[in-house]
């Protein structure tokens, strides 16, 4: 039987090694030809590891079903769009994804990349193909109220779905910074799957017996559920405390959390598969806008392994922070061990942006402001961090749209030069070792950003008749062809942003659709080595799949407002 699976996977490893040579015999230019056949053949090999490793070692968690519904939403108003172009580098190195050991209990195995073929002509804004269904969507959503117990959802399979892939996965390692000090009520997670799965998770042993009791958990789901776990699990500063969650799901799912505490302090982030979790990070984050405590920058650690050795580099502005041992100042080096499942925050009343976080092992960083005001009043934000062996050296960033501003910040882990463009204005920074910078733009402007080395972008909406919220931003290597994700309901208004290239928009479909039956919101031209077009679709909560049938990538970010509140996440941002 092992052997009989090996020898299937060997089949397929050969499929892809035709299918990568298929492509080179279409590409004219060397270097990218060599380019295709070392990235190809590195996760040809991480295949094949894996794969081994998942036959001696995995084990699988059985199929369930469950039921329950979601609808669609839309409108049509398209909108005429402008442009605006960048001259990039003559070359741009795009760094490589480096696995620095496997996962505790591996289910799934990391799909080859391929280069994708853009095909076809110059999109129509207003394209007249019809869906094959003949239920136009009606722009409205539901979605079943499932506090205290979870609920399920039921969708109709129409496509095949892709395996693991980005930030899609079986495995998630999940933790919840501190809030709003009046915060209150219940921790948020959604699980967006494209088949019947099962969903187990987890917490220590170490962890309080009545906050165990309500974590674990182990639930049936058709596609899509939303469930809650208690507000005593946010982790406190400066405690070595067992409060991180384990998420496993028996096919691929996407993970997306909310820290839905308080009213007006709230934000989300997706979360990255325990596979793709590496050993540095880069903190982002904001300055507080005043030193009470409730404005601190903040960021918290989380260990998937026993004995897992953590060096935090802080960087700061003349100030002092004291942690269990000692008091630190910018340059200091603080150093803490975490067993499995268990957490560390830190926290301080100046922007902490450009620290350092490094590791024996691999762990999860989440970083952000418990609350803090950028336009508008104060509110919490939250983003789970790419390692730095994940990011990208070029970005399109879109403004957040019914914004009173967009902040984008960028930050470099090495000697690096930046190329910023925002309408005509071109601007270069040479940053150093862990420097940053901010850039402001204004509700109608887009920033394209090219620099030589990679660089972490994180976007932050400054608010408006509502309150700020952030969200890493993703490269353009960090685009998929395919997503499922939640749009969460309470919300007064939502967001689906998607950046495309022109020849590919007649080929999206949201939820089966084409995007001509969804209301455009905020629609721009910009050049990127080719044509991209960004376009704001309006939403309803539910559930979305978006996905391209020419198999071209596209980025995508999520985002929502109410009244004195805002979220935003993203599709992915990690490499593919």
């Amino acid at each position: 039987m092992k052997y009989g699976k090996m020898l299937l996977e060997n089949n397929a490893f050969k499929y892809q090694l035709n299918q990568m040579n298929e492509q080179i015999r279409k590409i004219d230019d060397l270097s990218t030809r060599l380019d295709i056949v070392e990235g190809s053949m590195q996760h040809l090999f991480l295949s094949v590891y894996t794969s081994l490793g998942n036959i001696l070692n995995a084990s699988r968690i059985p199929q369930t079903t469950g039921s329950s519904d979601f609808i669609s939403d839309s409108g049509v108003t398209p909108s005429s769009a402008t442009e605006t172009t960048i001259t990039t580098p003559a070359t741009t190195q795009v760094p490589t994804t480096k696995v620095t050991e496997p996962n505790l209990n591996p289910t799934s195995t990391p799909a080859a990349t391929q280069v994708p073929t853009t095909k076809g002509t110059e999109s129509n804004l207003n394209p007249t193909t019809t869906p094959a269904a003949t239920q136009v969507p009606i722009s409205k959503g539901t979605e079943s109220n499932i506090d205290p117990n979870p609920t399920t959802i039921t969708t109709p399979e129409t496509t095949a779905l892709p395996a693991s892939k980005g930030s899609r996965a079986r495995e998630f390692l999940i933790l919840f910074m501190q809030n709003f000090d009046r915060s209150k009520g219940s921790l948020t997670v959604y699980v967006a799957s494209g088949s019947e799965v099962m969903v187990n998770i987890s917490s220590s042993p170490k962890l309080d017996a009545t906050i165990k009791s309500a974590v674990d958990k182990r639930l049936n789901i058709t596609h899509d559920l939303k469930f809650t776990l208690p507000a005593n699990l946010t982790c406190k500063y400066g405690e070595v405390e067992p409060k991180a969650v384990l998420l496993q799901t028996s096919e691929p799912a996407t993970v997306t959390i909310f820290d839905r505490f308080h009213l007006y302090s709230n934000d989300a982030t997706l979360i990255i598969p325990t596979y793709k979790l590496s050993n540095k990070y880069l903190v982002s984050s904001t300055q507080p806008r005043t030193s009470v405590s409730h404005h601190d920058s903040h960021f918290a650690v989380g260990a998937l392994f026993d004995g897992t050795n953590i060096n935090i580099t802080f960087k700061m502005k003349n100030k002092s922070l004291f942690l269990l041992d000692g008091t630190y100042r910018d340059k200091d080096v603080f150093t803490v061990t975490l067993e499995r499942l268990e957490t560390f925050q830190v926290g301080h009343f100046t922007d902490l942006s450009g620290t350092v976080i490094t590791s024996s092992k691999p762990v999860a960083v989440f970083s952000g402001n418990q609350c803090n005001s950028l336009r508008t009043g104060c509110s919490h934000m939250l983003t789970q961090l790419p390692p730095v062996s994940e990011l990208d050296n070029q970005y399109i960033v879109p403004p957040f749209y019914n914004n009173k501003g967009t902040l984008i910040q960028m930050v470099s882990g090495s000697q690096n030069s930046v190329n910023c463009r925002v309408g005509d204005r071109v601007s270069t920074w040479l940053l150093g070792d862990t420097e940053y910078k901010n850039v402001e733009i204004t509700s109608r402007e887009i920033a394209v950003i090219v620099s030589d080395r990679p660089v972490l972008v994180t976007g932050f909406g400054m608010g408006g008749s509502y309150h700020p919220y952030m969200t890493v931003i993703p490269g353009v290597h960090q685009y998929l062809n395919y997503y499922k994700v939640a749009v969460p309901d309470g919300y007064d208004e939502n967001f689906l942003c998607v950046m495309i290239s022109s020849k590919s928009v007649n080929s999206l479909r949201i939820n089966g659709y084409t995007v001509d039956n969804y209301e455009i919101a905020y629609q721009v031209y910009v050049f990127l080595e080719k044509k991209f077009l960004v376009s704001t679709f309006r939403v309803e909560n539910g559930r979305f799949e978006l996905q391209t049938s020419d198999k071209s990538h596209f980025g995508l970010l999520v985002y929502g407002h109410r009244r004195s509140d805002g979220y935003g996440f993203a599709g992915n941002f990690v490499l593919v």
